[in-house]
């Protein structure tokens, strides 16, 4: 097993925090294929050959990865690509919660015109 450690600090209240690691998790569920689920303050996500967790605390965000076997010679590409996505998140705070959460219905309606 491979395992990438990453722990930012970070100035936000919990609750907004919280809404950082959720885009993240959504943004790695997205291009990776990762289930995720809340336990608390610590948001679990899994698929084959990976493992990990995103723990937010009111003054750091830490996350712990298990690479399998297979997916060892990605461990570089992986950990840098989690890293920059997560320092973005945490740089634009509560703005790119916003963001996002206003972009997705947008999303969505160009979708639903496009299948008609």
């Amino acid at each position: 097993m491979s395992e990438i450690k990453y722990k930012r600090m970070h100035h936000l209240p919990l609750k907004e925090a919280k809404k950082v690691a959720q885009k993240a998790a959504d943004d790695l569920a997205r291009e990776y294929d990762l289930q995720s689920r809340w336990e608390g303050d610590t948001i679990h996500f899994t698929r084959l050959g990976v493992d990990g967790h995103l723990h937010v605390t009111e003054h750091y965000i830490d996350l712990n990865v298990q690479l399998g076997f297979l997916l060892r010679p990605f461990k570089s590409a992986f950990e840098h690509h989690i890293e920059r996505n997560i320092d973005t998140l945490l740089a634009a705070g509560p703005k790119a919660t916003k963001l996002a959460k206003a972009a997705a219905p947008k999303a969505a309606k160009k979708a639903s015109s496009r299948k008609a």
